[in-house]
Parts: C-alpha cells; sequence; structure tokens
C-alpha cells in the first residue's frame, strides 16, 4: 500500500490527491469491512466470503468469491512478489543509478549480472526467488512463519512511521537547507493538491488501484478458523486493521508527496528516492533496504491465504482432497505438534512463483481490484441476505465436530423473493451509476444519468429498510465455538444503509477500471462458472452421494 502504489498514484493519477483517493479507498473499505466483521463472528471459518455466500447465497455463489478471493491471495501475491523484484534488483545497481529526467546513470552492477537479474520479455527471477523462499518459510512450520510474520510487521510498522516523520520534517524546514543544493521538499509542492489534468476521475481512478492496500482485513476473516476466540477476535482485529492503514496510507502519502513534487515521485522506489534527491542518503539506503526487508510479509501471507481457502473449499469437495489433507510433525517430547497443508502450500507456492516470474504486473492490477470490488460487493449482500432473507436455521455439522471438521451447505431459501429483488436492483443501479459517470462524453448527460441511478439506489435502499422485516438475531452459528446462540456477537451497524452504501461504491469504483480489466474479470468468471458447471454436471450423472453425505451434516440451532 505504501512502498508499492503510494507512488504510482502520485505520480500517474492524483498527484497530492492520493490522499484523498487513500481516504476515499478506505471509506469503502470501512464499508465492506464492518459486514465483514459481522460474517465473521457469526461463521467463524476458514474462506472468509467464500463460506459466507455458500451458507446465505449458494454454491454457485460460493464458486464465484473462491475465484475472486483467489485473484486476491494468489494474483496479489504474484504481484508484489514482481514488484519486489524490480525493487531488490534496483537496490543492486547502487546509489549511482538513479532517475536524471531522461539520463540513466551506468549500473554499478556488472553487465553479466543485470542480464541475469533482467532477461527482458517480461521475466522477473527474483520474483520466483522470494516467492519460493515465502512459500518455504509456510512449508517450514506454522510457528516459525508466525514468529517471522510478527517480527515482519514490527520491522514495517516502525519504518512507514519513519517515513511520515522525515518526510514532514524535510518539508517543514526545520533541517537547515544548503544554498548551493536545495531540497526539493516543501509543503507548497502540495499545490495545487488536485491536478487539474487529474481531477476528480483521477482521484478515482486511484483509488480502484488503492484497493490492494485494504485487502488485509479480509485475510484475517479468512484465517477465522485458526483463532482461539474467532468471535470477539476477528471483528476487533477487522475495525482496527482498517482504523490503522486508513491513518498510515494518507499520511504517507501527504509526505511523500511534500518531499517531492509529484511529476518527479519514482514509480519503482518513491520513499527511497525521495529522501536520496532531498540529501539523506542514509535514510534512502535505510528506507530501501526496509522496503526489501518488509513487502515480503504480503508474498508470505497472501499465499497462506490462498491455501486456508482451498483448505475450506476441499471439505465442500470443490478441489480435490489433497488441498485438506494435513501433516504432522512430533517433537520429541512426545507431544503433537500443530498440523500443516503441505501439499496445499506447495501447489500454491509453485503457481505463484509461475505467475509472478512471467506475467507482468500490468496485466493484473486491473483484473484484480475489479476481483477485489466485486467481492466486497458479495460479502454485503451475503450480510443483507442473512438479515433479511435468513436461508436457514440449520448448519451442517453437529455438537461433537471440531472447527476445522464442520462445513456448511445450503438447506432451503426461506423469506420474500422481492428481498433477492431489491438486492439485485441495488447492484444493477449502482453499477449503472459508475458507468455513466465514467463513460459518457456529455457532461450533462453524465450527471444526469449517474445522478438518477443513485437516486435510484438510495430508493431501493430505503425501501428495503421500510418494507422488509430484519431479524432481531442472527440465525447462523456456531454451537461448538463456545458462545452458543445466546450470546451477543458483534453486528454491523446502519443495516441495510452501510451494506448498500458499501454496494454503490464498489460498483462506482468498478465502472472507472479500465474496460481491459472488467472485460478480464468477465471472462474470468465465466470460465470458472462453466467449468464449475461441468464438474457439477458429470458428478450429477455419476451418482456420487459419497459428496452430498459428507456436506449435507446438521447443526441444529433452534
Amino acid at each position: 500500500g505504501v512502498f508499492v502504489l503510494a507512488g504510482l498514484t502520485a505520480n500517474s493519477y492524483a498527484g497530492p490527491g492520493a490522499s484523498i483517493s487513500y481516504l476515499f479507498a478506505g471509506l469503502v473499505a470501512a464499508a465492506n469491512g464492518l459486514p465483514y466483521a459481522e460474517l465473521s463472528a457469526v461463521m467463524p471459518l476458514d474462506g472468509s466470503t467464500y463460506e459466507y455466500a455458500y451458507v446465505s447465497l449458494g454454491e454457485i455463489f460460493a464458486v464465484m468469491a473462491s475465484l475472486c478471493q483467489t485473484l486476491e491471495y494468489g494474483g496479489s501475491a504474484a504481484a508484489v512478489a514482481r514488484s519486489w523484484g524490480e525493487k531488490f534488483v534496483d537496490w543492486l545497481k547502487g546509489d549511482e543509478f538513479r532517475e536524471n529526467d531522461d539520463l540513466l546513470v551506468e549500473s554499478a552492477l556488472p553487465q553479466w549480472a543485470e542480464s541475469l537479474l533482467e532477461p527482458g520479455y517480461g521475466i522477473n527471477p527474483m520474483a520466483a526467488i522470494i516467492a519460493s523462499i515465502c512459500t518455504y518459510l509456510l512449508l517450514w512450520g506454522v510457528k516459525e512463519s508466525k514468529f517471522a510474520t510478527n517480527l515482519i510487521s514490527t520491522i514495517k510498522i516502525s519504518l512507514i512511521a519513519f517515513m511520515i516523520i522525515g518526510g514532514f520534517v524535510l518539508s517543514s524546514g526545520v533541517v537547515p537547507d544548503d544554498e548551493n543544493n536545495p531540497r526539493p521538499a516543501s509543503f507548497s509542492n502540495w499545490k495545487p493538491f488536485v491536478p487539474e489534468e487529474y481531477g476528480l476521475s483521477g482521484i478515482l481512478r486511484g483509488s480502484s488501484i488503492l484497493f490492494f492496500a485494504f485487502i488485509g482485513f479480509d485475510q484475517v476473516c479468512n484465517l477465522s478458523g485458526e483463532t482461539k476466540n474467532p468471535v470477539t477476535d476477528v471483528p476487533r482485529a477487522v475495525i482496527l486493521t482498517l482504523l490503522v492503514d486508513a491513518v498510515l496510507y494518507m499520511l504517507a502519502a501527504l509526505a511523500l508527496t511534500a518531499m517531492v513534487p509529484y511529476d518527479e515521485i519514482s514509480l519503482v522506489s518513491g520513499f527511497p528516492r525521495a529522501f536520496g534527491v532531498n540529501g539523506w542518503l542514509w535514510a534512502e539506503k535505510m528506507t530501501a533496504l526496509g522496503e526489501i526487508t518488509t513487502l515480503p510479509l504480503v508474498v508470505l501471507t497472501a499465499i497462506q491465504s490462498q491455501s486456508r481457502l482451498l483448505f475450506a473449499m476441499s471439505k465442500d469437495k470443490l478441489v480435490p482432497s489433497a488441498f485438506g489433507k494435513m501433516t504432522y510433525e512430533t517433537s520429541n517430547d512426545g507431544t503433537e505438534k500443530m498440523g500443516n497443508l503441505t501439499d496445499n502450500l506447495r501447489i500454491c507456492g509453485v503457481v505463484v512463483v509461475l505467475i509472478a516470474t512471467f506475467i507482468p504486473f500490468e496485466y493484473l492490477d486491473d483484473l484484480i481490484s475489479a476481483g477485489v470490488l466485486f467481492l466486497f460487493s458479495l460479502t454485503d449482500v451475503c450480510l443483507l441476505t442473512i438479515r433479511y432473507k435468513s436461508p436457514s436455521h440449520s448448519f451442517l455439522g453437529d455438537d461433537a465436530m471440531t472447527g476445522d471438521e464442520i462445513s456448511y451447505s445450503l438447506i432451503s431459501a426461506n423469506g420474500s423473493l422481492s428481498v433477492g429483488n431489491l438486492i439485485a436492483l441495488l447492484n444493477i443501479f449502482s453499477l449503472a451509476s459508475g458507468l455513466s459517470f465514467s463513460y459518457c462524453d456529455s457532461a450533462a448527460l453524465r450527471y444526469f444519468l449517474s445522478g438518477t441511478f443513485a437516486l435510484l439506489t438510495i430508493f431501493v435502499t430505503i425501501y428495503m429498510a421500510r418494507s422488509c422485516e430484519q431479524s432481531e438475531s442472527t440465525h447462523y452459528a456456531l454451537e461448538g465455538d463456545g458462545y452458543g446462540t445466546e450470546k451477543k456477537r458483534f453486528r454491523t451497524p446502519f443495516v441495510p444503509y452501510l451494506p448498500a452504501f458499501g454496494i454503490f461504491l464498489n460498483s462506482f469504483m468498478m465502472a472507472h477500471i479500465h474496460w481491459v480489466g472488467l472485460i478480464m474479470l468477465l471472462g474470468y468468471l465465466s470460465f470458472g462458472v462453466f467449468g464449475y458447471a461441468y464438474i457439477s454436471a458429470r458428478r450429477d450423472r455419476s451418482g456420487n452421494d459419497e459428496v452430498e453425505s459428507e456436506s449435507m451434516r446438521i447443526l441444529e440451532l433452534s
């Protein structure tokens, strides 16, 4: 969010207004994060939106959710690995290799090493290496990967705090300037705050890309099955993650655009180069090394989340059983350690390595951003469905089962069909408003159509709030989690207004993604759904009752 996208957004989309892009992206994330918090307390299992959709909407929507989550986890792991590879090579080239208008000074690396690290044709060898290291660390063991995650997270937060404070100190003029070589850092670099060539559309475009920075709370929910007290801890973690991320990202964007004019910010190493051109060479080296050290954390956690998603799907027989196979180690004292998804992690790691090595980042960012926005809307729909149209008062499993063995299935769909129609209209009107604003050439027509569809979205939301009966308690809960249905759980406030607002913002921002990314998402989802339909048809024709009996285990919660 800071290391990769802050410089890109400021330089290419919003200028100093990148902080507004972060704010807008954070608001959209918050509108979606609170529904995630409630659903994670209701269904505290691995899988996140996949599990929510399976229970509330049905298997086909769960498949669509899993496809988007695969973009979010596996796709983002590959994209960040490629970015790390570029930063690492840039760091190896040394201080002499700096951008200066159109002039590039000779690299510090020998020619043979540079050819090895940058062979061309979109191949990124260092991305393959870092993705392989992260996979190996996850295979090493849960405790070891947890220790590494906590250590790197602490370093990362400290580094971001230093970059923010250092940027503001340089820009304030507290440090004496060199008369012969004046520093570019100044708060006057914020003028104009929103450059005329970017405007509001640039800020919105930047916000759609900055969703990379706010998808961490979904990964928190995806690991709910491994949390000791998921009903209380996961919602709290989601809310704190959103607050901390939003504050740090906005301050970082302000600090970066104050240190260097927005059109001179490096697209590869924003903060290190900013410190360098201001004469703080020690800070440049420290920041560059810190970025290289902490950025792999994103790759590690994304691969971990991808493996947990496939683990959840394996329990519903939607992926081969190998993804759910656990391997256990025994300690020296004879006690059994926590198991690990060895085969699952190996497969995920190999796929991420291949994508990170051979597929350029520019072909991934729009597709992943569109997939994440669609996923967020689907989660909001899940919350509206269980609040207004509870599909079932029954769950799969029994009281004797462990959390890892419990799986859900949709048993029946109760409630008025009109609720489903209203939810569909919410999504249609929201997307139409965004498309009108993004693609209408006439300003008058753009604002008229966009405003009309926005008002229709508001009308549908008010109608739902006034005409549809909302459940006073959430029917979905696990008896085996130690809380039971009578205990108080986190509930999203301002329903249906908040999730409807989330759906509108998601759709509006999705419409500002380049049309190529939207077409890629449509093709990707279509391919996945048709593949699922084909496999389901073969499964039905084979009369495989084992799948049915495995997933149709009932936990009564009356």
